[in-house]
């Protein structure tokens, strides 16, 4: 059985001239447990939205979301969202006391005695708990709201382009990290990018948009892992995402 699945789901934002945008319908989907799934398109084509849809942030218009085989009504304990936005960690609170947030949320009524130290150190954060949000850089900022998602014990990360804000480096230091902490927890993982290169680093499969209003189709991740990204075959796939979506781009 599927842990998340989407059935004959659709969605649609009114217009200001009474009409309406459908960015899909009779939309199904199967994520199992411990899959990387990777929702690659350009902006505007509906992957944030359908993100939102999947981790109750909004309800569809028609079909529904099943968690363990439960309708999604809202945000669930254990699916847990991290957006680009850098500002979402609480500004008056540390970095500990970030990280920690979701005991105070009642997702967890007792915590095991090191366990925010043990995320902090994992995510290299270990010499800022007690630093606030201003105090860090937009790569630390994501290593704390990655630490906080962790602490809520989720089967599931909702993750909303986490990295896209930052530099090259960066960005490949938190991709390795997220790499390596779902090896050690094997967690799920829905991913919005449109970086075809990240998409192929990290996912098992891709949900690929080619526009709104197009129906995505999924694609199998054939690289083996770990992969790097100057080797010929990883190259390869790159290039054939990137025509695929150049040639809809041109055909739009």
């Amino acid at each position: 059985m599927n842990l998340l699945q989407a059935e004959n789901l659709g969605f649609a934002y009114p217009l200001a001239d009474g009409g309406e945008l459908s960015l899909f319908s009779g939309l199904d989907l199967g994520v199992p447990k411990g899959e990387i799934l990777c929702l690659l398109g350009p902006s505007g084509c509906g992957k944030t939205t359908l993100l939102k849809l999947l981790a109750g942030f909004i309800l569809p218009r028609e079909g529904q979301v099943l968690y363990e085989g439960k309708p999604v009504s809202g945000p669930f304990q254990k699916g847990q969202m991290i957006f680009q936005d850098p500002h979402q960690l609480l500004p008056w609170l540390t970095v500990s006391q970030n990280v920690e947030f979701p005991r105070f949320r009642s997702f967890r009524k007792k915590s095991p005695p090191g366990d925010s130290e043990s995320l902090l150190k994992k995510t290299g954060l270990e010499r800022f708990g007690d630093f606030h949000p201003s105090q860090l850089s937009g790569g630390m900022k994501q290593r704390c709201a990655l630490a906080r998602a962790l602490y809520a014990d989720p089967d599931i990360l909702f993750m909303d382009e986490p990295f896209g804000s930052l530099d090259a480096p960066s960005r490949q230091e938190l991709q390795n990290l997220l790499l390596q902490l779902w090896e050690e927890r094997g967690f799920t993982i829905l991913f919005v990018t449109h970086d075809i290169a990240e998409a192929l680093l990290l996912s098992d499969r891709i949900l690929l948009f080619p526009s709104a209003g197009e129906a995505p189709r999924f694609e199998d991740n054939p690289l083996p892992r770990p992969r790097i990204r100057r080797e010929e075959q990883f190259l390869r796939e790159e290039l054939k995402f990137f025509s695929y979506l150049s040639a809809r781009e041109r055909t739009l």
